[in-house]
C-alpha cells in the first residue's frame, strides 16, 4: 500500500503516513493484505521548543534556539530516511531541553524507523507522561504494540485517541482500530473501524483496500469489488487492487477479465511476484498449459522456500496430475 504526501497537521506541525518499521510484518501471501499503520509525523516551530534549564552563563533563549536547530536537523533528517543522523540530532536536542515531550516524540518516530520498538515504546511513553494531551504520540504508541502483536494494547491506546476531541486526524487511530481488529479475526468490528475512518477521510485508500479485503475474506465478492473499483478510480495504479480484483474474477469466473487486471498490476510492477503467480494461476484455468508452468516456475525459483512457491509448486503439481482439467476454449467464447 501506499504513503500519503506529507500534509499539515495540527499547530502548524507536518504529519504523514508511512510504510516502513512501524508496519506489521506481512505475509507476502496473495492471501493477505497489503496494510500499513498509520503513525503521525511531526516537525517544531522554532518558537515550540518550551522550557529549557539554564546553566554555565548560558541563556535559556540561547539554549531554545540551539535545541530548536537540533530538532528541526533531526526531523530533516527523520524525513529523510536518515535515521543515525536523525536520532544523533534529536539526543542533542533532548540534553537541551530533556523535559520537552515534542522531541521526545521525535525520538520515539526516530527509534521505530530504525526497528527498535522497546526504546521506541519507552520514548512514546515517556512523552505521554509528559503531555497526556499528545494523542499523536498515544497513536504511535498503539502502532508499536500492532508491531508486537500486542492488540489488546494497541486498541486500548487507538480507543484513548478517537475519544479526544481535540486530535485532528482521527481517521488515523480507526484505521489502526481496524487493522488490530482484522489481526484479532473479527471481521466486522474491522469493518466498522475502517468505515468510521472513511467517515472522516472520504478518500483514504488504504482504509477502502482493507475494506475489500475485509469483504473478500467474508466471500461477499461484490462489496469487495466495488471497493477495490473506488481505490483505482483514486489510483489506477495500485497493483494490489488490481490483483485482487483479478483474482476476485479468478473466483467468479471471469477469467478473460482476470487476465486484464492482473496483466495491469504487472505493468505497474514487472517484479509483483503475486501477480505473476495469480497469472500462472489464470492461464491454467484456461487451459493455456505451457505459459501456466512458465508463470509458475519463474514463482517457484523466485520464492522456494515462502508462501508464493508453495502455492506456485501445489498448482504445477495439479496441472501434472490426472486431476488437472482446463477450461475449455468454447466455453469461453
Amino acid at each position: 500500500m501506499r504513503c500519503t504526501k506529507i500534509v499539515e497537521a495540527r499547530n502548524g506541525m507536518i504529519r504523514r503516513d508511512w510504510r516502513g518499521p512501524g508496519c506489521p510484518k506481512q505475509n507476502r501471501s496473495i492471501l493477505q493484505p497489503m496494510m500499513i499503520v498509520s503513525t503521525v509525523f511531526l516537525t517544531l516551530l522554532m518558537g515550540g521548543v518550551g522550557c529549557v534549564p539554564q546553566s554555565g552563563g548560558t541563556s535559556g533563549q540561547e539554549l531554545k534556539k540551539k535545541a530548536a536547530i537540533f530538532y528541526e536537523t533531526g526531523v530533516k533528517y527523520l524525513g529523510e530516511g536518515k535515521t543515525p543522523q536523525a536520532i544523533k540530532e534529536l539526543t542533542e536536542a533532548e540534553k537541551l531541553s530533556p523535559d520537552n515531550a515534542d522531541i521526545q516524540h521525535a525520538l520515539g518516530l526516530a527509534f521505530q524507523q530504525k526497528g527498535d520498538y522497546d526504546k521506541a515504546q519507552e520514548q512514546y511513553e515517556k512523552t505521554l507522561k509528559m503531555d497526556p494531551r499528545l494523542t499523536e504520540a498515544r497513536n504511535n504508541l498503539g502502532t508499536i504494540f500492532l508491531v508486537k502483536g500486542k492488540f489488546e494494547e494497541a486498541i486500548s491506546q487507538f480507543e484513548q485517541c478517537v475519544k479526544d476531541p481535540g486530535y485532528s486526524t482521527p481517521d488515523k487511530a480507526w484505521y489502526n482500530l481496524g487493522i488490530a481488529h482484522f489481526h484479532k479475526k473479527d471481521i466486522d468490528k474491522a469493518i466498522y473501524n475502517y468505515e468510521r475512518a472513511l467517515q472522516v477521510q472520504s478518500d483514504n485508500i488504504n482504509a477502502m483496500f482493507n475494506l475489500g479485503f475485509c469483504h473478500e475474506t467474508k466471500e461477499d465478492y461484490a462489496k469487495a469489488l466495488a471497493y477495490y473499483r473506488n481505490v483505482l478510480k483514486i489510483d489506477p495504479s495500485f497493483k494490489d487492487a488490481l490483483l485482487r480484483v483479478g483474482i476476485i474474477l479468478e473466483k467468479t469466473k471471469q477469467y478473460r477479465e482476470a487476465i486484464q487486471s492482473v496483466k495491469k498490476a504487472l505493468d505497474q510492477d514487472p517484479d509483483f511476484l503475486p501477480a505473476h503467480l495469480q497469472m500462472g494461476i489464470l492461464h491454467a484455468r484456461l487451459g493455456n498449459v505451457p505459459e501456466a508452468m512458465k508463470k509458475l516456475d519463474f514463482v517457484t525459483k523466485a520464492d522456494p522456500k515462502g508462501p508464493l512457491g508453495q502455492k506456485a509448486g501445489e498448482e504445477m503439481r495439479l496441472i501434472n496430475s490426472d486431476k488437472f482439467k482446463g477450461i475449455p476454449k468454447e466455453s469461453l467464447r
